[in-house]
């Protein structure tokens, strides 16, 4: 199975961090994949402290969702939620529940 990292940065209000994550400073929607009929499955990780929205379609926000991945004690302490998903090649968009900490999420594709 081949394995794409993605990190992210394809619309305003994310930047990518020098560790590879996303970070996302806004409660805006924010699509991190594209539609792609080659994925297999993908992951999302909240390796922040911040709860995440995570929506298989199109404008995850607070009150529409499929995922929420609550955050960890602090950055990267390995608490914060994952979620994998098999079977799904459509888009996926996330929302944050930003308050004065941005948000942070590391994702992979399998394809």
């Amino acid at each position: 199975m081949k394995v794409r990292t993605v990190t992210g940065g394809k619309t305003v209000n994310s930047t990518n961090t020098s560790d590879g994550d996303v970070s996302v400073s806004s409660t805006s929607s924010l699509q991190i994949m594209a539609i792609n009929e080659y994925r297999k499955s993908f992951t999302v990780s909240n390796t922040g402290t911040v709860k995440i929205y995570l929506k298989l379609g199109e404008a995850a926000t607070a009150s529409s969702w499929q995922y929420i991945l609550p955050g960890g004690g602090s950055d990267k302490d390995g608490l914060g939620a994952t979620v994998s998903v098999e079977g799904y090649v459509g888009k996926v968009t996330i929302s944050a529940a930003y308050t004065s900490t941005a948000a942070r999420l590391a994702y992979t594709e399998f394809v």
